[in-house]
């Protein structure tokens, strides 16, 4: 389309100004001019027909020109028509006030008409690109979206048998679980696949497995899902928790394997083993496919099995413990136990971290590892990390009346993520401090990297109020979890611990001694100092007194310990410091 057959629209209150304007147009070759007396009849115009430009008037009765913009916008919005406004004074108010409506041009009374044929050619040639781009804009929108949506299909999908792969068929079960859908898992392990490999190579292992997956589908209904979980893995779903039903269909796909496959004249073996879980309602996605591939039979044994006994009397004992674990407080089978902490620099006891231990009368000591994400999400954490933090301080209170703790000694308590969560945590922690007359430096928290990115804005306003109050807040596990610069930057923390598992490798490992000292100059570049936990050997303390790490923990000073012997192991500690050795790098 040419500039002149461009649709053009003069609207001016007085019919004399349109017909010299359109006769101008006309003049110019402009043959799609239209005029408008008016203001009102506008919107109703361009509805009908959209113009390409508006020559539009600004002092006009019933409307002005502002308003009729302003009621195009409105109508149109993105798509409302260029405007050049006909105006006889151009002062700087009605200037600004256009240009803020979005207007393209002015054109002043009386009309100059080379001037004028040049401004409009000029607001149609931009638009003109305006359009093209925007058009431009839109089909590669749509290219996007089209080629995203392909993406996303092709990401779900394994190239070679075209099946769902481990990522669709895990989306196939969170919808399903979150839909609390009864649904069985049969777990398929192909046997002998790695012969035909070694034997005709993988392009003849891969047109077998699509042969498979063709053989299997065809004893699938249409609401079955079958797909690759791994190289020689395949999973299907069917929504039903059935044993019965389940164990049907796994004997009924086993008959696939019954006989040599056929292939290209060949006759190639391959046999199948299958694990079988279910579930009700909710589910945890990895743990069913979990159950359902420890289900799989050995080699040598039958060739279908459902979840097992074995793994059932884990559960029952996941749930005993969970049970138990209500009410062991006021049992009172809880404990706290007390780890050194010693500056490397003098070998001075400058502090403790208090661990929780559970003795339960029939299930024994039981790990912290086990019961804490058991307490964690069954919410008893709370009832939990409040007994602790209570008698940690009750513990401070006695070793500061009996004069055994220093001004610069301190007792660390691990708070948990959910603990942390809660909005008056920080205040609720003060106020205790407060009502035990205990100075805040005398107390320290530690928390993990997963317990500050469950809910970091929060976390970062709690810790800020409990730094402010001269609580020492240290970063536990470091390095194992979801270390970011970013919140390294921004969280007000004053200590890093460096984890057991960069330190219990450092006399042997050059890559351990390497981030042990990295983390080490990370920390002190931020302001902070840093404890390594896990210490077991002389040598181990040694390098990381070399590389300035400060604070020091771990069994090659003492295994955690009761109250009581935590001061009698501070009495005698001097007695037992380990002669100085000579440093290594």
């Amino acid at each position: 389309m040419t500039s002149h057959d461009k649709h053009i629209l003069v609207v001016d209150d007085n019919p004399i100004n349109i017909e010299l304007m359109l006769d101008l147009l006309d003049d110019h070759g402009f043959d799609n001019s239209h005029g408008i007396s008016d203001p009102r009849e506008v919107v109703g115009y361009c509805q009908q027909q959209l113009p390409d430009l508006l020559l539009l008037d600004i002092r006009m009765p019933h409307l002005d020109g502002y308003a009729v913009i302003e009621r195009l916008h409105h109508a149109f919005e993105r798509q409302a028509p260029p405007v050049i406004v006909l105006t006889a004074q151009i002062d700087n108010d009605t200037k600004q006030r256009a240009l803020a409506l979005g207007v393209r041009d002015f054109v002043t009374k009386p009309f100059q008409h080379d001037e004028v044929i040049q401004r409009i050619h000029n607001v149609l040639s931009v638009e003109q690109r305006f359009r093209i781009r925007d058009q431009q804009a839109d089909s590669l929108e749509r290219l996007v979206g089209k080629r995203t949506r392909a993406l996303n299909r092709q990401s779900r999908t394994d190239p070679i048998t075209l099946l769902p792969n481990r990522r669709g068929l895990t989306q196939t079960l969170n919808e399903a679980a979150a839909l609390r859908k009864a649904t069985g898992l049969l777990f398929i392990a192909l046997d002998r696949l790695d012969d035909v490999i070694r034997l005709h190579g993988y392009r003849i292992a891969e047109r077998l497995l699509r042969h498979i997956a063709q053989r299997l589908n065809e004893r699938l209904s249409d609401t079955d899902t079958l797909g690759l979980w791994g190289g020689s893995e395949l999973l299907v779903i069917r929504n039903s928790d059935d044993d019965g039903e389940l164990l049907t269909l796994a004997h009924h796909l086993l008959a696939v394997f019954e006989h040599d496959q056929q292939l290209d004249g060949m006759l190639l073996p391959l046999a199948a083993r299958i694990g079988i879980s279910s579930a009700r309602d909710a589910f945890d996605t990895e743990r069913l496919v979990h159950m359902a591939a420890l289900a799989l039979p050995g080699r040598q044994s039958v060739e279908v099995q459902c979840y097992n006994e074995d793994l059932e009397a884990r559960q029952r004992h996941r749930l005993h413990v969970q049970q138990a674990l209500r009410g062991a407080i006021e049992r009172g089978e809880m404990s706290l136990a007390f780890q050194p902490k010693l500056s490397l620099m003098d070998q001075r006891v400058v502090g403790a971290e208090a661990l929780l231990r559970w003795h339960h009368p029939e299930l024994g000591q039981i790990s912290p590892g086990m019961f804490i994400p058991l307490a964690e999400a069954s919410g008893d954490i709370f009832a939990i990390g409040e007994w602790v933090m209570e008698e940690a301080m009750r513990t401070i209170t006695r070793w500061r009346e009996q004069q055994v703790m220093g001004n610069d000694f301190h007792v660390a308590v691990n708070v948990a993520a959910r603990q942390l969560a809660r909005r008056d945590f920080a205040d609720g922690l003060l106020h205790q401090l407060a009502a035990r007359q205990i100075p805040p430096h005398f107390f320290a928290i530690e928390v993990t990297e997963s317990g500050l990115m469950s809910d970091m804005q929060n976390a970062r306003q709690q810790l800020a109020q409990l730094s402010q109050a001269s609580i020492a807040v240290a970063i536990d596990d470091f390095g194992t979890g979801h270390s970011s610069l970013a919140y390294i930057k921004t969280l007000p923390f004053s200590t890093l611990k460096i984890d057991r598992a960069f330190v219990m490798d450092l006399e042997e490992s050059d890559v351990d001694r390497q981030l042990a000292r990295t983390i080490t100059q990370l920390a002190h570049s931020v302001g902070c100092d840093v404890v390594a936990e896990g210490i077991e050997t002389s040598g181990q303390a040694q390098y990381l007194r070399h590389i300035g790490c400060e604070i020091a923990q771990g069994y090659y000073y003492s295994r955690p310990l009761a109250a009581d012997d935590f001061i009698d192991w501070c009495d005698h500690w001097q007695s037992h410091l380990p002669p100085t050795a000579t440093e290594t790098v």
